[in-house]
């Protein structure tokens, strides 16, 4: 390898089940859909542009995907602003697999009738609630606007249910006691910025931009999880595509495994190759201080972390998200622990 300088949510899904043609939401990327390399099997990979995806970004970019898939098989990857995005296109079968947050995974599995399974984990952190200055506790949110990254997506889900810990009210479509206006990252930026909202529930590296531009953590999400593990990014994949297809599957979780191995051991350059493949995407580079504060928020596993996947259920099922909390069936960590013992590493446990 080589490494360079639901009930509302199920609602929304089974539209596109029903006849959504395209993914408007993709983000054009150097490493995008146009990364496409020729083989006799394809596989369509999603993931997005943040620190919470260092490993996938790595996996992409450094070649470790391309590397240990079989010989002949082509990679086509898009990115995506956020989850939801993505499992719009896994439901309109344009994607086999994708790296998402545990919300949106949760929401493709039981809108797809367990379809859709989580194989891995790929980072925990790296989620915070930023706000202006001047503000230090929920009370004070009282009448204002924040933000999301999508409705529905893991930060969305997390922000509206310590909204609702803290007696504050919040609706789908903005109201309540507190308004949430979801809108891309980039966007969130420049409205932070103008100080168009009070704050944002974001994963980095938009925590530490937002810091950088006078905000303060009014909640670090890793403060609300046992020990400060949750699950940010899992990886999931269609069964049907796994089953077809356990190869690739297997390769692309070495892959992974590879990528996570050479970021942990190697985090000042793993800094600067992550810092490119977001400009390839996204065409814009973050500040080395910026991109060191935001990757030692986030630690990337390969463990699905699956008892706070089981906890963001029960949130989002109590937010009216999902029309139940059961995600018995989510994982199969199989080839995940195949690969794991052969390394001699602990193995995931994932029921």
């Amino acid at each position: 390898m080589r490494f360079p300088p639901t009930g509302r949510l199920a609602a929304v899904a089974a539209t596109v089940l029903l006849g959504a043609a395209s993914v408007g939401a993709a983000l054009p990327s150097g490493a995008g859909a146009a990364n496409h390399h020729r083989g006799s099997v394809s596989l369509r990979l999603g993931y997005l542009p943040n620190l919470t995806h260092a490993a996938d970004l790595v996996g992409i970019s450094g070649g470790c995907f391309n590397h240990d898939v079989p010989a002949g098989t082509s990679i086509a990857t898009t990115a995506f602003n956020a989850g939801p995005d993505a499992v719009t296109a896994l439901l309109a079968n344009q994607l086999d697999a994708a790296f998402i947050g545990p919300s949106p995974a949760i929401s493709a599995f039981q809108v797809s009738h367990g379809q859709f399974v989580v194989v891995a984990g790929a980072a925990s952190g790296g989620a915070a609630f930023v706000v202006q200055p001047g503000i230090t506790k929920a009370s004070q949110l009282k009448g204002k606007t924040v933000s999301s990254p999508q409705l529905g997506n893991t930060q969305d889900v997390s922000l509206r249910f310590w909204l609702k810990s803290k007696g504050l009210r919040t609706t789908v479509t903005g109201g309540g006691d507190v308004s949430i206006a979801p809108q891309a990252n980039s966007q969130i930026v420049t409205a932070f910025q103008a100080k168009a909202i009070a704050g944002a529930w974001v994963p980095e590296p938009y925590v530490a931009t937002l810091v950088a531009d006078g905000g303060h953590v009014l909640v670090n999400e890793a403060s609300l999880w046992p020990k400060g593990n949750f699950a940010t990014t899992v990886l999931v994949v269609n069964k049907s595509y796994l089953k077809a297809h356990p190869a690739v599957i297997k390769g692309l979780l070495k892959g992974e495994l590879d990528a996570i191995n050479h970021i942990n051991a190697n985090k000042v350059s793993a800094e600067a190759e992550i810092n490119a493949a977001i400009k390839a995407v996204t065409g814009k580079t973050l500040k080395p201080a910026i991109m060191h504060a935001a990757l030692a928020d986030v630690s990337v596993t390969w463990d699905p972390i699956a008892s706070s996947i089981a906890k963001d259920a029960s949130n989002a099922y109590k937010l009216n998200f999902l029309t139940s909390a059961n995600v018995r069936g989510i994982f199969n960590v199989t080839l995940l622990n195949q690969l794991l013992k052969a390394a001699h590493k602990p193995l995931v446990i994932a029921p």
